[in-house]
Parts: C-alpha cells; structure tokens; sequence
C-alpha cells in the first residue's frame, strides 16, 4: 500500500508566467527522473524570492508523462474527465500510473487514480484544484469523497484537498540548474472505511510541491511526502520522492550517472539511432519495448548504432546494457 498510494502526488500543472500558473499540464512526453538525496531537502522556505536547493543525490528510475482522451469506460468510471495523464515507468513499461482530469468552465478537477491494483475515485466530490490561471497567494481547498479498490478490498474515502500558489523563486539542484520557479502545494487528507463493517480503518496525509521554470513554462520539479497510516493493516509508513524534469534540463555527469547523460540521436527517427555515451562506453545488448511493455526487438550489438527500421510508428524504450556491464533505459520516438 506504501508503494501505491506515494503515486498519489501527481496534480499537474504548467506555468505560464512567472508567479501565475495556467494549467495542471506538464508538457507532453516530458521524462522526470527520481533523484534520492543524501541528505534531503529543506523546502520551509515560503512567500516571495524564496531558495531552495537539492545536492549529493542519486539517479533511480525515469517516468515519462503521456497525455490521451478519455476511452468510453474510462469517462463511464470517472464521469467528466476531459484529459487522462500516464506516467510511464521507462524500467517498467506495462504498468502506467494514470491519473483521470476534468477541465470545464467550472475550473480543473482530479476525478480519479488508477495505479497498478490501486484505484481512488473522487465520484461524490472532485479534487478541487482552481479556476485558471491561478495567481501567486491563491489557496482553493474543499472536501474530497468516494471509492476506493485495493486488492480485492472496496470501500469508501472522505477528506480535504487543497491547492494553493503559496511561494516563487530560485530552485537550485545539483551543480549545473540554478532557475527562477514558481511553486504550487497540494495537500490531502482522506481517512478510509469498509462499510458497514470498518470505518475509519485507514488515513492517508499528502504534501506536495511542484516547481514550475518561469522560463520554459514547464515543470522542473516535483516532490512529494505521504504518510499512511492502518492499524486494521498494520501500517505506519511514510515516504518522500523527488523527481527532476531531465527533458528540458541536464546535469553535470558530477551529478548524474551514465543514464543522464546518455544521448539518442535523431530522436524522433526514421530507420536509425545512434547512442552516445559518454566515458567509453558501447552498446554490448539491448532490448526494445513498445508502450504497452511488450519486446519488439532484442539483439546483440557491438557498436552505438542501431536499426529501427522494421519499427512501426510510436513510441519506444530502449533497454541499453554497456561493455562494461551497466545497464539502463532510454525513450525514443519511431517516426
């Protein structure tokens, strides 16, 4: 339940200018890439001409967010939803988080969450996030009600939401990335039941922050803490991520490792790609998946170059293991 419900922080928006957001969108097939700080990050700092700053971190897993419109059972199990957003796992292609979102002239709205055997439905009361744009010092927060499934087990959830531009200024991560952002904070708090049997049998309580470049007008930075609590469950966790947009930025191979800094190129492509990694390092195997998870191709190459040709349209991940034994993931597009 810890790993399912920590998903539960992606509320998204863009900004549009700087201490003004216009929309809950991260731009489409941006990849965000897990950094696991040493020594965490302070981000008490509030209000106007704030700083922040995250250093000595690792690199875990990339995520890249997908954005489709609504099937015809999803908009039946999440009524009103305009907008369905997939973060993809580039190690882990076949299980996407998705999140389901309704934008009317009543404002932007989170109506659902499904991820893996995890699924919240926000039926009796839509999450609330504001009337765009939203302006720095703007706080919207109402109640949140309705279904919750986790393996197997259905039931009920009631809470508070909340979102709120609540500080703008300088983010600062690792040695390369210094920009002026804006951020947005989200928090919920739900408390879960089984009727008629358990209520109450379960809380979760969320913060989370999105740091959006007052440049690009995409969002650079997200964290999230989560804190879950079940004595029925005997659960009593808590969880942070910190995900940094590795699509609009880079940095220093001081700060990241071999995957980071790993180029393809031309990316969309036709027929080919080429692979530049950094250090001597060559391509010794690799596998294709297409965005269902599925392996379209698998084959032993000794060089950096590598055929796509018999690829159809769309897109890829490509599994890369180097002849010094490294093994890691990289996203492109088959035109």
């Amino acid at each position: 339940m810890k790993t399912k419900l920590l998903i539960l922080a992606c509320f998204y928006t863009v900004l549009s200018f700087g201490q003004s957001v216009s929309t809950y969108h991260s731009a489409p097939n941006t990849n965000f890439t897990l950094l696991g700080p040493a020594t965490g990050m302070d981000q008490t700092a509030t209000g106007a001409n704030a700083n922040w700053t995250l250093t000595n971190f690792t690199q875990g897993n990339t995520y890249v967010d997908t954005y489709t419109a609504p099937t015809a059972s999803e908009l039946s199990t999440y009524p009103g939803t305009t907008n369905v957003l997939s973060i993809i796992n580039e190690a882990n292609t076949s299980n996407p988080n998705q999140f389901f979102l309704a934008e009317n002239g009543s404002g932007s709205a989170i109506t659902g969450i499904s991820q893996g055997d995890i699924e919240l439905n926000y039926s009796t009361n839509n999450a609330f996030i504001g009337m765009f744009p939203m302006s720095f010092g703007t706080n919207n927060s109402g109640p949140v009600s309705g279904t919750f499934s986790f393996q197997g087990t259905n039931g009920t959830f009631t809470g508070t939401f909340s979102a709120s531009i609540e500080a703008y200024g300088t983010l600062t991560v690792g040695t390369t990335y210094s920009e002026t952002v804006t951020r947005m904070r989200v928090d919920q708090s739900l408390s879960f039941s089984v009727p008629p049997i358990l209520n109450n049998v379960g809380t979760l309580t969320q913060t989370v922050y999105y740091y959006f470049n007052n440049t690009t007008n995409n969002l650079d930075f997200r964290y999230s803490y989560t804190n879950i609590v079940s004595a029925a469950l005997n659960i009593d966790q808590t969880s942070e991520s910190f995900e940094f947009n590795t699509t609009d930025n880079t940095l220093s191979s001081n700060d990241f490792n071999l995957a980071a800094i790993t180029k393809l190129y031309p990316n969309p492509a036709q027929n080919a790609i080429s692979v530049n990694i950094p250090n001597s390092e060559t391509v010794k195997s690799f596998l294709i998946y297409d965005n269902q998870g599925r392996i379209v191709s698998a084959r032993s190459e000794h060089h950096n170059n590598i055929d796509i040709s018999n690829l159809n349209t769309g897109l890829y991940f490509l599994n890369i293991q180097t002849n010094s034994g490294k093994v890691f993931n990289k996203k492109f597009v088959k035109n």
